[in-house]
């Protein structure tokens, strides 16, 4: 109930911030209406089944999950992901968003693995509804800079499945397959 609750304020925080957006020339600039779109969908509680792979040949570590996306304001998207990774609590938190200026989709991680935070930017192909995003981060066991793309797919605006790849080391442009989340939006 108190998630509805939530849910409707932020709705009506982005009803008001909007109507203020629409006031002026240099406000609708900030805030293109296929970002907006996917940042608003964005929004409510996924479940997920999930997999993830320790190495490129290991079996995957399978999990249930839970999404939950909060508006904040009318530019960002916090998100928290609750799982069981192999009978360990798993928590990871990040906050999205879209920069209008750089024209990229930019982001945030942090979980419950690592001492570090990952930084992401990306496009999205609207045509094929794919969100595709490269981060910057450390890995957690060795402390050294690592690089992983991120693809979300969106089959329509209640289901979507996201990917992780890992970095081939000493193979540029060669990616491993590191999870699979295959969410649907909660009625």
């Amino acid at each position: 109930m108190a998630i509805h609750i939530i849910m409707r304020l932020q709705l009506l925080s982005l009803a008001l911030g909007l109507l203020l957006a629409s006031s002026g020339p240099a406000s609708a600039q900030t805030r293109p209406s296929i970002e907006r779109d996917f940042i608003i969908n964005e929004v409510g509680v996924w479940n997920a089944t999930s997999k993830f792979w320790m190495t490129p040949d290991s079996a995957p570590l399978e999990s249930k999950a839970v999404e939950t996306n909060v508006l904040l304001g009318q530019f960002w998207i916090v998100s928290q992901f609750k799982s069981d990774l192999g009978g360990m609590a798993f928590e990871g938190h990040g906050q999205f968003g879209y920069d209008p200026t750089a024209k990229k989709f930019i982001g945030t991680w942090i979980d419950t693995t690592s001492p570090y935070l990952s930084v992401m930017e990306g496009s999205m192909d609207s045509a094929t509804r794919t969100l595709t995003m490269l981060s910057k981060g450390r890995d957690a066991q060795t402390g050294e800079e690592s690089l992983s793309k991120m693809v979300t797919t969106y089959s329509d605006d209640d289901h979507k499945t996201f990917e992780m790849f890992g970095a081939v080391k000493g193979k540029k442009g060669e990616w491993w397959k590191m999870m699979e989340i295959k969410y649907t939006r909660e009625k």
